[in-house]
């Protein structure tokens, strides 16, 4: 009865196992996940610069380092690529490339730079979609 049993559980086991195991992470989901934290401080840093919220994609990070060593204490710069347009209407002129300097000194993320440049108006808006 018990070899019975034993069978029975190590066939679940070994059935569920695969359910079981996650993969690791890939760059590209880690790197998202960053973004969906960045989102809110990128709006807000949108809206404060322009006076209103602009339309962007392609987020890019361009450079992030440790604050300190062993710390938590991190500066990112993230760049997006601004524009015009309406929902679900293809990007139009004029794009700007904003890149926000970044850093959670105190805890929270916090823009600490915003810097902007234009684009010309040809500019093609074709960016990797999330995972």
């Amino acid at each position: 009865m018990k070899r019975i049993i034993s069978v029975l559980i190590m066939s679940f086991i070994l059935t569920m196992a695969p359910f079981a195991v996650q993969a690791e992470p890939s760059f590209t989901m880690l790197e998202d996940a960053f973004y969906s934290v960045l989102f809110p401080k990128i709006n807000e840093a949108v809206q404060q610069y322009y006076g209103m919220q602009k339309k962007y994609d392609c987020p890019t990070i361009v450079s992030m380092k440790k604050v300190y060593s062993g710390t938590y204490l991190f500066a990112a710069t993230i760049e997006i690529t601004k524009y015009e347009g309406k929902e679900y209407e293809p990007p139009k002129p004029p794009f700007d490339k904003v890149l926000i300097t970044f850093s959670n000194k105190e805890g929270e993320w916090e823009v600490q730079t915003i810097k902007v440049v234009h684009l010309p108006d040809n500019t093609k808006v074709n960016c990797r979609k999330p995972e």
